[in-house]
């Protein structure tokens, strides 16, 4: 052990700060817990104060001003915290450990229709600008599109690497986000509509059929024709095995 006092004093200056940090970003993630809260118990086109979040958060006013730069960044931040915390939602869906084709479809699709229809105040909110991280011009919802996009075509890449298939630059490029914008548009109307002539379950079935279409014809495109009610992990190796 080292009996250097300068090594000693800058570990403890180091674990104070660590400390402190820990302690900030504590107060942060409960700022962004209460501002969530208010927004979905506020009634719709009403703003929430930074009055009353800092009073839901059990924190002085002045606290919450000091951790964010201002109403602007804690907006964002609190859209990055919607999309973040959704986003870990999606990513169970797309879990292609379990389940087939279509079950994963259309877990996937369910979830982004639950959270749509339990949600409408922070779907609404989570449209009126950007995250923390993404470009000012960019909605936070048209953010979380293109990560869930990216997000899907990776796990075809990856499967398509695992049957060895060349994939390229063609139409599972932007089949992702096609299909994306596909369901997220549908749903979107579906959730507005005043009278829907289609229940939840009936909305989800349907987009999860035309999404099997499209990455059914995408798949036949590259030479395979696959079961969709086949379990995944079985049907990869069903084929990697031919």
């Amino acid at each position: 052990m080292s009996s250097d006092p300068g090594l000693r004093e800058d570990s403890q200056t180091s674990g104070h700060e660590a400390r402190w940090e820990q302690h900030n970003s504590e107060r942060r993630s409960r700022i962004l817990r209460a501002a969530v809260e208010l927004i979905e118990e506020a009634p719709a086109g009403t703003d929430v104060s930074v009055r009353q979040i800092s009073a839901r958060a059990g924190l002085a006013k002045s606290v919450v001003y000091r951790q964010f730069e201002g109403r602007e960044d804690l907006d964002r931040r609190i859209r990055s915290h919607l999309i973040d915390d959704f986003s870990r939602t999606l990513e169970a869906g797309l879990d292609t450990s379990h389940g087939s084709i279509e079950e994963i479809i259309a877990r996937t699709i369910r979830a982004v229709a639950d959270w749509m229809a339990d949600h409408p105040r922070l779907d609404e909110f989570a449209r009126t600008g950007p995250t923390h991280e993404g470009p000012s011009d960019v909605d936070a919802v048209t953010s979380l599109k293109l990560r869930m996009s990216e997000r899907a075509r990776d796990v075809l890449t990856s499967i398509a690497d695992q049957l060895g298939v060349d994939t390229g630059d063609g139409i599972f490029d932007t089949l992702p986000f096609a299909v994306v914008t596909m369901v997220e548009g549908t749903l979107t109307h579906w959730v507005h509509d005043v009278d829907p002539t289609r229940t939840r379950e009936q909305i989800v079935d349907e987009l999860t059929t035309l999404t099997r279409y499209v990455l059914d014809g995408a798949i036949r495109s590259v030479g395979l024709s696959v079961d969709p009610r086949m379990e995944l992990t079985d049907l990869i190796a069903q084929l990697s095995a031919r």
